[in-house]
């Protein structure tokens, strides 16, 4: 049976259009699922009705429902997965529960530039080699109890670019790049994001 992914995603811009699209065309040709798309995060309140196995967020937006940000906690700590897509860690700043199941809170970012991410952890990311992308190199404030899988190197030091997390019973994983189009194109983001939508499923790890 196929995994039932519910996506969130909207933006021109931040994140853009053409990059929405690559990410789009990356859900729909994996094998094992079926997603629906909506570009309002308030259809976050439809995950209470248990059709959906995982949840999908890439946009970047300052407001959300009390309503719709209890639906995702109850969502994830029941155990649904939950993959979050670059801008979903800006989102919301002043929604501190949102930050608690992300597992970080974007503080800044460098000008878009190459960067190599670097992987660190043994796991479900195991195989896949370094690689590098061209994109904004995002800094944050983040759970240290976060499994950290891949890093990129700054002036302060290894900064995680890729971590997965527990949230109650759900799996959440985050993956840091993807404001510039060729990033959610790069073979090795669609490497991670279709390892950490598995994982988030429960078919890896």
């Amino acid at each position: 049976m196929k995994k039932r992914v519910l996506v969130i995603s909207d933006g021109i811009v931040h994140p853009s259009i053409p990059a929405r699209r690559n990410f789009r065309q990356f859900l729909t040709g994996m094998d094992g699922f079926e997603c629906a798309f909506s570009s309002s995060i308030e259809t976050l309140r439809s995950l209470s009705d248990g059709s959906f196995d995982a949840l999908a967020v890439y946009l970047h937006r300052r407001t959300i429902s009390d309503d719709a940000l209890g639906a995702l906690e109850d969502f994830v700590r029941g155990g649904g997965g939950f993959l979050a897509v670059h801008s979903a860690s800006a989102s919301f700043k002043t929604k501190s529960r949102w930050f608690d199941v992300v597992g970080g809170r974007f503080i800044g970012h460098g000008k878009i530039e190459p960067f190599a991410l670097r992987r660190v952890k043994e796991g479900i990311f195991t195989g896949i080699k370094d690689f590098t992308v061209h994109d904004e190199l995002y800094l944050h404030d983040y759970d240290r109890t976060n499994s950290i899988h891949f890093v990129a190197e700054t002036d302060q030091g290894a900064e995680p670019q890729v971590w997965t997390r527990s949230y109650g019973k759900g799996r959440v994983c985050y993956y840091a790049p993807g404001h510039c189009a060729p990033t959610m194109k790069h073979p090795g983001t669609i490497e991670v994001l279709a390892r950490g939508l598995r994982w988030v499923c429960g078919l890896e790890g």
